[in-house]
C-alpha cells in the first residue's frame, strides 16, 4: 500500500520553479505543505516526502535524479514502551518542523535530507547514499558534504560564481526536458 501523493492545494510552486513530471511526491496523513521557490528544479526519478515535516526548497536549487528529500532513517531503531511518552512529546514539539533547503542548494544523485534538517544556502551534497543529511540536523552555508559523509566548508569566496554556475545547470536542465517533450 502507497502513501497518498500531495494534494494540490499543498504544493506551492513559485514563478519558475518545476517539478519533473516524473518525479515522486508522497504525504502523510497530515498533508504538510511543499514549497518551491522561484527556479528550484526537481529532477524526474528524485523523491520528495511530506509525511514527516513540511518541505521548502529555496530559490534556484536543484534536487537530482534518485535523491530523496524528507525521508526518515532506516537505521533509527524503534523507541521503547518507556519512550513512548517522551517521544509523543517530542513529535508534538517538532510538528511544525520543516526541511529547509537554502538558496543555490544542490542535492546530487543518491543524497538524502532525511525529515526536519536544515541545509544552508550554497551547499552541495554529494553523489551517493553515504551522503546523508540527518533528522534535525543543521548544515552551515556553502558545506560540500562528500564521500563517506565527509564534510567541508568551502571558503573560496567563490559564491556568486557557484550561484550562476548553478542557475546555467538548471537553464540547461530545463532546455533537455523541452528537448526530449518535443521527440
Amino acid at each position: 500500500m502507497s502513501a497518498p501523493a500531495p494534494t494540490t492545494k499543498n504544493i506551492h510552486l513559485r514563478p519558475t520553479a518545476s517539478i519533473h513530471p516524473l518525479a515522486t511526491l508522497t504525504a502523510g496523513p497530515a498533508q504538510h505543505p511543499l514549497t518551491l521557490h522561484p527556479n528550484a528544479y526537481i529532477h524526474l526519478r528524485a523523491h520528495l516526502d511530506t509525511t514527516h515535516c513540511a518541505v521548502t526548497i529555496g530559490e534556484s536549487c536543484i534536487v537530482s535524479e534518485k535523491a530523496v528529500v524528507g525521508s526518515v532513517s532506516s537505521t533509527a531503531e524503534p523507541p521503547s514502551q518507556g519512550d513512548e511518552i517522551q517521544l509523543k512529546q517530542e513529535e508534538k514539539e517538532k510538528e511544525e518542523e520543516v526541511i529547509m533547503l537554502g538558496n543555490h542548494v544542490v542535492l546530487e544523485s543518491k543524497s538524502i535530507v532525511e525529515a526536519g534538517a536544515r541545509v544552508g544556502a550554497g551547499t552541495v551534497v554529494e553523489i551517493g547514499p553515504l551522503c546523508t543529511v540527518e533528522p534535525y540536523e543543521v548544515v552551515p552555508d556553502h558545506t560540500v558534504i562528500y564521500g563517506r559523509n565527509q564534510r567541508r566548508i568551502d571558503r573560496s569566496g567563490a559564491d556568486a560564481a557557484r550561484a550562476k554556475t548553478v542557475e546555467l545547470h538548471i537553464e540547461a536542465l530545463r532546455r533537455m526536458e523541452m528537448a526530449a517533450r518535443k521527440k
